[in-house]
């Protein structure tokens, strides 16, 4: 038996908050692309500063971003950008529709110390725990959001294509 699945509606806007320096390969920028393919509208907010590390000026930049998107909107957020957004998640969580693109955790990085390790775990674990849905490219990211405490009905797996997109926008 065959399905046919709804067309996205054209109307409905997804916002993605992302770091303006993200590279052109990167999972968000390449989910963007998924997501415009299969007919879903896209608003880019891009960030200054530098991300994935805490930058007073971009977590300024990222309250603004998120204090001026519409009530109940659906929000993407790059991972890279979460360390400067973990302020204003708590506040606009209830408010708007967040759900993180992971494609690494930024804790588990070669070459950190442990305490910086910890800082960024904690760090992540939080924003992360404010999401409605977490999207990943693999199961290798998931496994690892699982050992997290990311609850496995939270994780959305979303390969950056068709696929995916459309696996992603159904939980949006």
């Amino acid at each position: 038996m065959t399905t046919l699945s709804t067309p996205p509606d054209p109307t409905v806007s997804v916002h993605l908050v992302m770091p303006a320096d993200l590279a052109a390969d990167a999972y968000a920028r390449r989910m963007v692309d998924a997501l415009r393919s299969v007919g879903a509208g896209i608003m880019l907010h891009a960030l200054p500063g530098p991300h994935p590390q805490v930058d007073p000026s971009a977590i300024l930049a990222a309250d603004v971003a998120l204090s001026r998107l519409p009530d109940g909107a659906p929000v993407l957020l790059d991972g890279n950008a979460l360390p400067n957004l973990a302020a204003s998640l708590p506040a606009d969580s209830r408010r708007l529709r967040f759900t993180a693109l992971i494609e690494r955790l930024h804790w588990t990085e070669p070459g950190l110390t442990a305490e910086e390790a910890a800082v960024r775990r904690n760090l992540e674990q939080g924003a992360l725990s404010l999401m409605r849905h977490v999207a990943v490219p693999d199961e290798a990211v998931a496994a690892t959001l699982r050992d997290l405490g990311v609850r496995p009905e939270r994780i959305v797996l979303a390969a950056a294509d068709a696929d995916g997109a459309a696996a992603l926008l159904a939980v949006l």
